[in-house]
């Protein structure tokens, strides 16, 4: 496979001289990644990323819940069980995985090595296909005895049950849809994407009561429906994305002719993506601990406490969307060896999301009656998710800020500190918060202030690192 290092120009992606044709739109977006404006292109970027985010939310939490609440209480408790799995489906899939094969590309284009890039398009369906089998044994086997540990028992347990067994008997055109999103990310061509993702979920809200319900000769399929209706808007979502790229319209070259399966092409991903893959296991771990801690407190802390918390998960994916801009700019820069261009894009994408981060923080904890409100609740649940967000809202501008940090890190293939700072946000929440209730015997406010320092420490610890250098040490080969 050969390396165009040399012979290639970065910019156009064609040998250079007298009578070079001019540039084809997908060379232009190269350009513009190389050479723009740094906050108008990662805006330009963010917007459609925020739109893919958007409907992804719509496709797992809203969508499938509106219908399957009308075939009771029972039905919808076990779509909630099956919930969080999808969530590190997408978690893995997108983020980690995918932030891991949208920086190659980048990076393979950055540095004219289109023979590469193409290539990595197919390692990476390599890689998809094997994760998503890896998931669907898991959960089809495993799932029924997952989802009782979970407190599934009953209609519930079977609602469960057939949910899942339709979302991840899918699995694979999930990964492979994740998978062609990350390479188009990585081309920086995120437009087609929000156009994309918007056609499938109307098709994903047109055949949901077709599926569930029946329709003509269809016969109802009942919680299944919902299912397969979602992985049918991911096969054609998939077909378009694969179209698209193999038409020419973006920077890769798509080819099957002459590609041979390279070790160093799989280690090119892998050594980024399965690092990252562990962060949202350890998101959640820290969750799950902070959440145990909090109900100790009883109900009415338990309860605010999750009002409260939804506020944070608003921040990922509008820092994930400023962050898929930065991995296609960061990774193409460094690829063109324009490192120090690259610093100042990862510094000001930083700036940009401390900056909205904060001030929803800070509009949490000034007027949290704003956020409070959407949910039905007690007076004194209503005060004690004030009482959190007041001080959890602190730590906002630190966790948007290190959230891209870590993006930067991805896009530059360097995967230890992202995974060195979330890691230290769990021990500052398990450390802290047991010492805090056993010694100290703290309330909700105080475990609010652990959580608020975790988060201080995650995105301090990484702006150190970037600072230091960090991004620029191998860990690997590039």
């Amino acid at each position: 496979m050969s390396d165009a290092r040399g012979s290639i120009s970065p910019t156009t992606g064609a040998a250079p001289g007298p009578g070079t044709p001019a540039q084809n739109p997908a060379a232009s977006r190269t350009k513009l990644l190389l050479e723009g404006p740094i906050v108008a292109t990662l805006l330009r970027l963010a917007a459609p990323n925020l739109m893919v985010n958007i409907v992804l939310i719509a496709v797992t939490a809203t969508v499938d819940a509106y219908f399957v609440a009308r075939l009771g209480p029972a039905a919808l408790a076990g779509l909630s069980l099956v919930f969080p799995l999808i969530m590190l489906l997408q978690q893995v899939s997108n983020s980690s995985m995918g932030g891991a094969v949208a920086s190659a590309v980048a990076r393979a284009i950055g540095a004219g090595r289109h023979a590469d890039a193409s290539a990595l398009v197919v390692h990476a369906v390599v890689i998809a296909a094997g994760m998503a089998a890896l998931f669907s044994a898991v959960l089809l086997l495993g799932g029924p005895a997952l989802y009782a540990a979970m407190g599934g028992s009953g209609e519930s347990l079977a609602a469960a049950v057939e949910y899942s067994n339709a979302i991840f008997a899918g699995a694979l055109a999930y990964w492979l849809l994740s998978t062609l999103t990350s390479v188009v990310r990585g081309a920086g061509q995120a437009a087609v994407l929000a156009a994309v993702y918007i056609a499938a979920e109307i098709l994903h809200i047109a055949l949901v009561p077709v599926l569930m319900f029946g329709a003509g000769p269809l016969p109802p399929l009942g919680i299944a429906g919902a299912g397969i209706a979602t992985v049918l808007s991911f096969v054609a979502s998939t077909a378009f994305l694969a179209w698209y790229i193999a038409s020419g319209r973006t920077a890769i070259r798509l080819s099957l002719r002459g590609v041979r399966l390279s070790r160093r092409l799989f280690i090119e991903i892998l050594r980024v993506g399965a690092p990252m893959s562990l962060q949202p296991l350890l998101y959640n771990f820290a969750l799950a601990v902070l959440t145990g801690y909090v109900a100790s407190l009883g109900a009415t802390a338990l309860a605010g406490f999750g009002i409260a918390v939804r506020l944070e998960y608003l921040v990922y994916p509008l820092a994930f969307s400023l962050g898929a801009g930065l991995l296609a700019m960061v990774g193409t820069n460094i690829g063109a060896g324009n490192r120090a261009r690259a610093a100042r894009i990862v510094w000001t994408g930083a700036a940009i999301a401390g900056a909205v981060t904060g001030a929803i923080g800070l509009l949490g904890a000034v007027v949290p009656g704003l956020w409070t409100f959407l949910f039905a609740a007690t007076p004194e649940i209503h005060a004690a998710a004030a009482a959190y967000l007041a001080i959890l809202g602190l730590g906002f501008p630190f966790l948007g800020a290190g959230l891209t940090l870590a993006t930067s890190f991805q896009a530059a293939g360097r995967p230890l500190w992202p995974l060195l700072g979330v890691t230290a946000r769990v021990l500052v929440v398990v450390a802290g918060g047991w010492l805090a209730l056993r010694i100290a015997g703290t309330d909700l406010s105080g475990l609010a202030l652990i959580a608020a320092t975790s988060l201080v420490v995650y995105g301090a610890s990484l702006a150190a690192a970037f600072r230091a250098g960090a991004w620029q040490k191998p860990e690997g080969r590039t």
